[in-house]
């Protein structure tokens, strides 16, 4: 088989991820932070970095060489930001953290019940009340629903930011 027709075909399929992801992102379908993006991007640069320099392109091998850095870099950033996240919402949930949030909503008085002494020899160990936090589950099911709806609404916010934000730079005319 001919080598050089391979090399061919990787410039094309090259360009036709690094097109592909870039108009799809364009028009929505992607977002800048998606996998995808960046794998359509670093997988493309790479096709076309190996095209470019089997034919001699070196500014365009470069190009695509530093294309792909930014790709690596983009996704390392992306697996961060997600394991970062996931340990947020691991040390955030409603059922582990409720006592710190619930309980100043849900507290009651319960009486103290002992063996009855004689009023002179009675010495007290308790007071006759203790305030002690109730937390039912229908106050654990309030505060999860508060909370997913915050983190639904933030998503949200995040991902019509991402939809508008196509990368480019304005500069006035």
């Amino acid at each position: 088989m001919d080598f050089s027709l391979l090399i061919v075909a990787a410039g094309w399929i090259g360009a036709v991820f690094t097109v592909a992801a870039y108009g799809l992102l364009s028009a929505g379908k992607l977002a800048a932070d998606s996998p995808w993006f960046q794998a359509g991007n670093i997988v493309g640069a790479a096709l076309l970095l190996i095209s470019a320099a089997s034919n001699g392109a070196w500014p365009s091998a470069v190009v695509n060489g530093i294309w792909i850095v930014i790709g690596l870099q983009a996704s390392i950033m992306l697996v961060r930001r997600t394991r970062r996240a996931a340990r947020t919402a691991a040390i955030a949930d409603p059922m582990t953290d409720a006592l710190t949030t619930v309980t100043s909503t849900g507290t009651g008085t319960v009486p103290v019940m002992g063996d009855a002494q004689p009023a002179e020899s009675a010495v007290e160990i308790l007071p006759a009340t203790v305030v002690i936090p109730v937390i039912t589950a229908a106050m654990l099911a309030e505060e999860h629903a508060r909370r997913e709806a915050a983190t639904i609404a933030a998503a949200a916010a995040a991902s019509a930011h991402e939809r508008t934000d196509t990368g480019r730079i304005s500069v006035p005319a």
